[in-house]
Formats: structure tokens, sequence, C-alpha cells
């Protein structure tokens, strides 16, 4: 089985969507966090690709005019400050081979979709690091393409 649920002393990374939610200080990830903390005294770790999202978020909706620059600069405060408390992991040679593999299995309309996840995903398999979602559906997917060297994806979904 590829796609498992974390054990008690498994380090995570959050996903764009638990650490928009986080940031945002909704109550169910602030729960889940502190948990998390009081398991292992230390908050979940963030990926450069999760980083890339919440920024591209933010991008995006003021190049839309749907946000004014002084809100962009206070979410952009927000995701400084949350994430300077964190873990970054970057994207290195481990997690492209693990990318690399995955994306090649999948099917292009696939790929189009879930290309962020997947490197989410390789990310945190390439440090021995589970994920932190509220989307299982997405990783199940990810997690039936695994390579030999890291068959297993261990995925705590984080719901409300």
């Amino acid at each position: 089985m590829p796609l498992v649920p974390p054990l008690a002393e498994t380090t995570l990374v959050v996903d764009t969507d638990v650490f928009t939610h986080w940031r945002n200080r909704r109550p169910y990830v602030l729960e889940h966090v502190a948990g998390y903390f009081k398991r292992l005294k230390e908050f979940p770790a963030l990926t450069s690709m999760t980083v890339f999202e919440a920024m591209s978020g933010i991008e995006k909706e003021l190049v839309r005019g749907n946000i004014a620059n002084e809100q962009a600069n206070q979410y952009h405060a927000r995701i400084e400050q949350l994430s300077s408390s964190m873990t970054q992991l970057a994207f290195d040679k481990t997690s492209a081979t693990i990318a690399a593999y995955i994306y090649q299995r999948l099917a292009q309309s696939e790929r189009n979709k879930h290309w962020r996840d997947i490197f989410i995903a390789a990310t945190a398999l390439g440090n021995g690091y589970g994920i932190a979602t509220t989307n299982r559906r997405d990783f199940e997917l990810i997690a039936a393409h695994l390579p030999d060297s890291n068959p297993v994806l261990r995925l705590a979904v984080w719901k409300q």
C-alpha cells in the first residue's frame, strides 16, 4: 500500500491548502499544528513549491486587480512571519529524480493538474517527510506511481 497514515513521530510538510488555512488562522489547522508541535516539539516543514504556490496566488490576485498592493504586502508579510518558524525544504536533485519518475507515469491531463503536488510530494519523500493536506485524492494518484526507492507516502489528512 503506497499511501499510509503517518506515525506519531513522522515529520510532515504542509501542503499549500493547509499552509493557506494556517496562514489565515483557521481553527482546525491551528488545532492540528498544536498537536503536532506538542508531539514533535517543532512546527511542520514547508516546501519551496508551497511557498511558490502561496506567493503565486497573491500575485495572481494582485495582477487581476482583486487585491491592492497594501493587502498583497500584508499577505506577503504573513507568509514571511509564518514560514520563518518552519523548516523549509528545497527542491533538490533527489526531489527532482522522484518528481520526474512520478510525472512521466501520469497521463498528460493529470500532469497538467497535479504538477505542483508532484513537486511537494517529491520534496517530502526526498527528505523523509510525510504530508499534511486536506486533499487525499490528489495524493492517492501520486502515491500510485512512487519509485521503488520511496515506495510509501505518509499522508495526514487534516480536515475541519
